[in-house]
């Protein structure tokens, strides 16, 4: 679908009810990616940039949290990081990704295969020709799930010809990741062992940076109307990396936090640290959420603290990971915690965290309930988006959306009788009950999870650069407008009143839509 770029005005209507002027946590009020604001899709004019923060890192230096409010200031959860000059020398993670030096993951014999032809590719082959080629090397060499995950890596590759960093180079830079060297001499020496091409050796030992990375756990508070800074609560962290991708949670004026490797509670009023407690593990992109006494959070394994002091309530050991993020519900009179692990959906009692049930599911996407049923976007191929219905105890499975796909990170929404998947390459629609495929069309949103306001489904494309607006009826389920806001790919918008709280990579940006 070609993209028509224009500026837009949503109007926001208010008709006498009181609305919750908020945004406190991942996926707004309800955790399930609704606001309370109703956008009507009948005028449109200019948005009005009201203000953009000072410079926040993000990515490698800040992860990709999102922006929550508690109506008054807006909040956001980073691991700052930097670096400081030191005397020895690491092969990071970092330094790997930016010198390009990714792994190869397919069977020996392919990977062997595929670097035979890239040496004896002749310089000539190049432009369409060389895309062709590409395209059928890898449409005869690779499965479907080979090529959706590793079919760009391998056609980069073909395209660099010889300049493309050796096989073997890269395995030895790998199985020293993260062993320092005590001395750029050190590494050099190393280097001159390994028996690359010399001129191969000095890139690698000037682009081995002469630092290291430190990183402080970080909440700031901003003026929802200014954009100014109203506190900075700061703890020492660990170099994390993008992983470290939380966003906090506001109940009752203190917000919940998940840094580097520790879960932490700050006082709204004044930015205070009210307790801190160090976890064994690090680099979490969980979200936590907030229910009575307790702040639950998939940190490893799924964990309840108490919200007044941090001490742990129950830890379930059988539901681990580190990027799911739980949402809680109303299950036949019990409160319970939904959250998908690294390989499965689970849901456990509130209170003390035993499993109630379990079944396929799995991955990073926050599942969703309404309507009676449990939505849950799978990493698993043969899953999908998959819907539960809840309406007895027995749970049971209603239907799925089986689909390959690189990406399952989005999470799914539920509107009256319909569900929505926009992410994955796609936008889907379909019959909640029944599963029925009202409406699918490709598209490009992938990781960023989507927000519905009225009939308005808002949904970040093309990596974060433009912001689309979907009418979400499901006989015309398609893009009403779409314009460039520059976000930070992964994150979520957060409506608040009659604004809009964007993350971009270096600032938060707030916008008025009337």
């Amino acid at each position: 679908m070609k993209i028509r770029i224009c500026s837009f005005f949503l109007l926001f209507t208010m008709g006498g009810v009181c609305l919750i002027a908020e945004w406190p946590q991942w996926r707004g009020p309800g955790r399930d990616g609704k606001s309370v604001v109703n956008f009507q899709k009948e005028k449109l004019s200019e948005p009005i940039l009201l203000w953009e923060s000072e410079t926040i890192p993000s990515g490698d230096e800040g992860g990709f949290g999102s922006v929550v409010s508690d109506g008054k200031n807006a909040y956001l959860s980073v691991v700052w990081h930097r670096d400081v000059p030191t005397e020895t020398r690491t092969i990071s993670e970092l330094f790997l990704r930016k010198f390009g030096a990714r792994k190869v993951n397919l069977p020996s014999e392919i990977v062997e295969k595929a670097e035979r032809d890239r040496l004896s590719l002749n310089p000539r082959l190049r432009g369409t020709k060389l895309d062709q080629w590409i395209d059928q090397w890898l449409e005869s060499h690779l499965d479907p799930r080979q090529k959706m995950v590793q079919g760009d890596l391998l056609a980069s590759r073909f395209k660099q010809g010889k300049l493309a960093l050796p096989v073997e180079v890269i395995k030895r830079l790998h199985a020293m990741k993260n062993k320092p060297f005590r001395s750029q001499s050190h590494l050099d020496e190393w280097l001159g062992k390994q028996g690359f091409d010399q001129g191969l050796v000095e890139k690698i030992s000037q682009s081995v940076p002469p630092t290291r990375r430190i990183a402080e756990d970080v909440v700031l508070a901003m003026n929802l109307n200014t954009g100014k800074q109203i506190w900075k609560a700061s703890l020492e962290g660990k170099p994390s990396g993008r992983s470290s991708s939380s966003t906090p949670c506001i109940d009752r004026e203190q917000l919940f936090a998940v840094g580097s490797n520790r879960i932490f509670c700050v006082g709204l009023e004044t930015g205070k640290i009210l307790w801190d407690r160090s976890l064994d593990v690090e680099s979490m992109a969980t979200s936590p959420v907030c229910l009575d006494d307790k702040v639950i959070a998939l940190v490893g394994n799924l964990t309840a603290f108490n919200r007044s002091d941090g001490e742990v309530i129950w830890e379930n050991t059988e539901i681990s990971g580190k990027a799911g993020s739980p949402i809680s519900f109303d299950f036949h009179g019990q409160q319970v915690i939904a959250c998908n692990s690294t390989k499965k959906l689970f849901l456990v009692d509130s209170k003390d965290g035993e499993i109630i049930w379990s079944g396929p599911g799995g991955g990073s996407s926050t599942p969703v309930y309404g309507e009676g049923y449990l939505l849950v976007h799978s990493k698993d191929k043969e899953a999908g988006l998959i819907a539960y219905d809840l309406s007895q105890k027995q749970i049971t499975e209603a239907w799925r959306f089986p689909k390959l796909t690189r990406r399952s990170d989005s999470s799914p929404i539920i509107k009256g009788s319909n569900a929505y998947l926009i992410g994955a390459g796609m936008r889907a629609c379909f019959d909640l009950s029944t599963g029925l495929l009202v409406r699918k069309e490709p598209a490009n949103h992938d990781i960023s999870s989507p927000v519905i306001a009225g009939d308005v489904i808002m949904a970040f494309e093309i990596k974060g650069n433009f912001l689309s607006l979907i009418d979400s009826t499901p006989q015309r389920f398609q893009e009403l407008e779409s314009f460039k806001i520059n976000a930070l790919r992964c994150t979520s918008p957060a409506i608040v009143k009659n604004k809009i709280l964007i993350r971009k990579v270096d600032r938060v940006s707030c916008f008025q839509w009337f």
